[in-house]
């Protein structure tokens, strides 16, 4: 003798859940992982570029900053930032330094694949970074 059992039909409902859940899940994943990726490129690119700040700084005109307290850089400091910003992050591309109110700026960018994204159709992103500093070091008092 059979029992018939008054619930419905529970037969498959775990493969639904996975059909539904199993993609989420990955895609979960990789935003995770790629996110990850994203944010330890973007830390190296900007500490990159704040130490070629500093480099820049190192390298202003030391007579006039002196003299009259204004920050000019020189033509070799362009080359200093330019250099350490290679030398720390190779995938760094410097595309402008500056000076404003007496603050060196150095602007780039970095260009990052993303793994798992790709694979859903994202392609590189550009991670814009900008360092800067001030150079008041070393005179803190006129005649220095």
């Amino acid at each position: 003798m059979k029992i018939k059992s008054k619930l419905p039909n529970e037969q498959g409902q775990v493969l639904v859940w996975v059909v539904i859940l199993l993609p989420l899940l990955i895609a979960l994943t990789g935003l995770v992982f790629d996110g990850g990726l994203l944010w330890a490129q973007y830390r190296r690119a900007r500490w990159s570029a704040d130490g070629a700040a500093v480099a820049a700084a190192s390298d202003i005109d030391q007579v006039l900053y002196r003299d009259q307290g204004q920050v000019r850089l020189t033509e070799q400091a362009l080359y200093t930032a330019v250099y350490y910003a290679r030398e720390n992050d190779p995938d760094l591309r410097i595309s402008t330094i500056y000076v404003l109110n007496n603050v060196i700026y150095v602007q780039g960018y970095v260009h990052v694949e993303p793994i798992f994204l790709g694979l859903f159709g994202v392609d590189g992103l550009t991670l814009n970074v900008r360092g800067r500093e001030r150079p008041a070091w070393g005179i803190s008092q006129e005649g220095e």
